[in-house]
Order: C-alpha cells, then structure tokens, then sequence
C-alpha cells in the first residue's frame, strides 16, 4: 500500500511530527533562554520564536461524540462531563502560549478530536481565551474542525464572531453503509445539512473524504466527491484509509475480518479523485490536499515550511521551532495532571534534529506539496549535501519527477511514490 496516506482530519503534521524518535529526550535538558520573570521557572521560557520566520498556533480538542474505526488520534468519546475542567486548564496553557509568542499569529487551527462537539459554551470560552492571549495578522488564516453531526447555526455563530473565518468538515463519505462502517457518527443527510449551513455562511470551508474503505468500490468513491463538488468548496482534503495500530480496524485486519483494498483499486482512487477535482478547478497543492487557487489552506502550509514555527497547546498536541520540536503529553489524564503541575518541562519530549534529519525532512515536506523542493535553497541551507543527481535523472527519466527551474517536483505517477522517492532522493 501506499504508506504516505492519513485519515486524520487535523493536519498530518500537527499529529505526526510529534511521535518523538531518535534523539528523543527529556525537554528540561535542552538549552533555554533564562531571561523570563522567576515565576517562569520550570516552564517553557526559552521557546519564543525566531524573528525571521511566521508563527502559527495549534489547539487540539480531545472530545468526540464518537470514536471512529480508523481514528489513531488522541480522542475519546464519553468524556464530556471533563470539558469545564479541561477549559480551565487550556486557558491556563493558552496564557502561557500566548507569553511565548513575539509576534501576531499567522494562522490557528482548532483540531482534535472535534472542536465542535465542545457545548456553546465552552467553544465561546475556547476562542475567547485565544483572543486574549494572542495578537493576530490582519489576514491571519483561523480555521476549525467540525463533525456534521455537532456543527450547529449557534456554534458556527460563536466561532465566527471570535475570528474563526475556515471550517473543515469531516464528511468522509455520503455512502451510508461507509458511514455506518467507519463508525461515523452522522449520516449522508446531517453530511448535507452541514454542507448547506457553512456554504451560507460566507466562511471559507473545506471537506474531507476517505478512499480505500472495506468494500468501498471506485464508483462509490467518485460519487461521493462528485456529491461534495455540489457545494462548490474552494478545498478538499481526501486520505487514503490505513490500518493503525490499536483502532478498530487495525484489530479487524489483525483478526482476519477486514483487508486492505488491491493496490491497483487503490491507485485508481487516487489518481482519478484527483482527476475528478482538477475538472471542477480544484487542483492538487499536496499529495491530499486541494483547492482552488489562492485558497490553499495557510496553517498547513506552515506546517510543510520547516522554516516555520508554531506553538500547541493540549493534549498530544506538538511545537515547533527551527530546528526543535516539542510534544505535549498525550493521553487526557496526564496532560491534566501535568497542566495541574504548571506544565513544568519535565512533562514534555523533545527533539532537536541534527544536520541529516533536516534534510530528510526537506525532502519529504518538499515532494509532498505540488511546488516541490527548492533545489537553490536546499543548497544554501545543506553545503556539505549534495543531490544525488544520477538519482534524480532516472527519476525523471521515469517521468516521475521533472525539474522546473529549481524546483523538483513530482509528476505522473511519481505521486504515488512519493515516500520511495522521498527515500531514494535524501538517503
């Protein structure tokens, strides 16, 4: 299969640049600034960012009405009764956050979990606590993750009076067996009503549609963003379904109950989703992600720019500045009792990545995205590495990468083996 798939709905990189390996160590050992008031002592003082690069801001909400069949995230349905006492302490953290941020933010994502399953209330108080603790860009990006069956007229009112002006919605599907099967917790019409009250509501939105389902066929999947294309969204986001360990599924395939789709099923939905969306003018910007031009969705893009920075808050929820990363604890209870503590740095992990771990990662990021990697830059920034240039010349002559200027881009099938080439390209 093809391995670079997600079926989250958050971003991929706020959840999985944070699964901490390698030089994995406890944060406290790092070397921090010492110029915060004393009662900073023992939190993340050293960790403003650096003046050349935009900041960003990622919130995870760990509610759900529902724990869906594939969902790896940290995320649990049943807990709502926690949300009072999970509002007190990310208020708390976004106070601290909002200390370490030197600049107007550039974009925040709302995501978890699911931001919307949160009560009137408590999304009001959520967004309030960032508006209080964060300037913003004049035209900074605010988008939030919403499930159809929880996303009402009131909710999209609040989140849009504080400044949120993107919603992501988790359709997935219109198929109702595919809904059923995946655990969802709406239905094909709840996935319309949602559709027709944020089409309306002159926010910029995007939805999600997964591919590769158990007894998913190529039609069905077609039909379904044929159906999205209805609403004429400016972006959409489709992941391939894989089994990770520990969900529903995993243990279905691990029983024998469930397989993966063929690979050449699988090849098929991908290329031709991709082909249904450019024909509506909806055009690939990253391996999953499309839009219309000029509505590429900003906070992802920081993500894929490692030049980036951006702080979290939550649980499991991950940070990041050239060239360290951070990761909030990830289970609830102990990003409870560690918030209750002061969120002292003992509690977190970290990674500083060294000179080959950069640049694998520039390849990877880089080939993800439809502009490629910048062969100029990635020159200026690695002078002792040099491209593997006999690589690079099968490739194209495979017609799977093609060179434009600087960038290195991939084309053809190339997209559908981005993480061999990504290997092939950095090692």
């Amino acid at each position: 299969m093809i391995p670079w798939t997600t079926t989250s709905t958050s971003p991929p990189t706020s959840a999985s640049a944070a699964e901490v390996v390698g030089s994995a160590r406890s944060f406290d050992a790092l070397p921090l600034a010492q110029d915060r008031p004393e009662e900073a002592e023992g939190r993340l003082e050293g960790l403003a960012v650096p003046g050349e690069t935009i900041l960003s801001l990622y919130v995870h909400v760990p509610f759900c009405e529902t724990k869906c069949a594939y969902c790896d995230f940290a995320s649990w349905a049943g807990r709502g009764g926690e949300e009072e006492a999970w509002l007190g302490r990310i208020e708390r953290e976004l106070a601290l956050r909002g200390q370490q941020a030197d600049k107007p933010l550039y974009s925040v994502f709302l995501g978890g979990g699911t931001p919307s399953a949160l009560s009137e209330k408590g999304l009001e108080r959520l967004c309030r606590a960032i508006g209080e603790h964060f300037l913003f860009q004049p035209q900074m990006e605010w988008s939030m993750e919403a499930n159809p069956v929880s996303l009402t007229p009131a909710k999209l009112g609040i989140a849009k009076d504080h400044g949120v002006n993107r919603i992501s919605i988790g359709v997935q599907s219109f198929e109702p067996q595919l809904l059923r099967r995946m655990g969802r917790a709406h239905d094909a019409d709840q996935a319309r009503e949602a559709l027709d009250l944020v089409a309306g509501s002159g926010l910029r939105y995007s939805a999600d549609q997964i591919f590769a389902l158990p007894g998913q066929t190529l039609s069905q999947f077609l039909s379904s963003l044929r159906t999205l294309l209805a609403w004429n969204p400016s972006h959409v986001s489709f992941y391939g379904l894989t089994m990770e360990p520990g969900t529903e599924f995993w243990k279905q395939h691990e029983a024998g109950q469930l397989s993966e789709a063929d690979e050449d099923l699988y090849a098929d939905m991908y290329a031709q989703g991709v082909e249904c969306l450019a024909d509506a003018g909806i055009c690939r910007y990253e391996v999953s992600n499309f839009a219309k031009l000029g509505d590429e969705c900003r906070h992802n893009e920081a993500y894929w720019d490692t030049r980036s920075s951006w702080l979290a808050a939550g649980n499991a929820a991950h940070g990041y500045t050239p060239h360290l990363r951070w990761r909030n604890p990830r289970g609830l209870t102990a990003w409870s009792n560690w918030a209750d503590e002061h969120f002292p740095m003992k509690g977190l992990i970290a990674e500083e990545l060294d000179v080959e771990q950069r640049w694998t990662e520039e390849w990877f990021l880089g080939l993800r995205q439809s502009k490629g990697v910048d062969l100029a830059r990635m020159s200026v920034e690695f002078p002792s590495k040099v491209p593997p240039k006999p690589a690079i010349a099968r490739r194209i002559a495979s017609g799977h990468v093609e060179v434009a200027g600087n960038q290195l881009r991939l084309t053809g099938d190339g997209w559908l083996l981005l993480d061999a080439i990504a290997v092939e390209l950095s090692g």
